[in-house]
């Protein structure tokens, strides 16, 4: 994995522009992390919050880097649990809202954009990811129910799971479905606060750095 990763990137450790954008990859993934932890897993609401400073990233200074973001908060959950579970698949998700919300920037939002026009392509984001999400998280967890050691530990559907259990024929719709109602809302967040965060860190001197691809 860390080799894909390394071919994918651009790294060159004598611009000074990579080594900090590393470094916030390390950052980024660390404090999503946190807030995933401190969301879902100590208040136990309905929510992920796991990709606002990935996606931020990737916002700030392209998509990779936020794929690289998004490896990382999977390295610092195997480090400080020391377990290497089947649910690190999930990274996949990761990687998918970094590239995502990275590319859709480049390609879709300009600097001449309106603020009534940015809101409305934020939004367009926001619905794109909940759907990227929920497909391929779906997938994923359909993939995983039936690998005998795979333990499901999210909180945050096993509610619409059990309600809907008997309104889909296919497992995998199901696990499609349940996602959505968490998606939308957690989209949203993760969305907006990214372009928040992004913005906040476009102020700082060292941004002088648009990627183009």
């Amino acid at each position: 994995m860390w080799y894909i990763l390394t071919m994918s990137f651009p790294f060159d450790f004598s611009n000074r522009k990579s080594v900090l954008f590393f470094i916030l990859s390390i950052l980024c993934g660390f404090l999503d992390y946190i807030i995933c932890d401190f969301v879902a897993w100590v208040n136990h609401l309905p929510l992920f919050c796991d990709t606002i400073f990935i996606m931020a990233l990737s916002f700030l200074a392209g998509p990779w880097w936020g794929v690289l973001a998004g490896f990382f908060y999977h390295l610092i959950d195997f480090c400080l649990n020391r377990t290497l579970e089947l649910g690190h698949w999930f990274m996949l998700c990761h990687f998918l809202a970094a590239l995502t919300a990275g590319y859709f920037k480049i390609w879709f939002i300009k600097k001449t954009d309106s603020s009534l026009a940015l809101f409305i392509k934020l939004i367009i984001l926001s619905l794109v990811l909940c759907l990227v999400m929920s497909i391929s998280g779906g997938i994923i967890g359909y993939i995983l129910r039936y690998v005998e050691a795979y333990k499901a530990a999210s909180s945050q559907t096993d509610f619409l799971t059990f309600l809907w259990d008997n309104k889909f024929h296919s497992k995998l719709l199901l696990q499609i479905a349940v996602r959505i109602p968490v998606n939308i809302a957690d989209r949203f967040i993760c969305t907006f606060a990214a372009w928040g965060f992004f913005l906040l860190a476009r102020r700082l001197p060292f941004y002088k750095y648009r990627p183009s691809s």
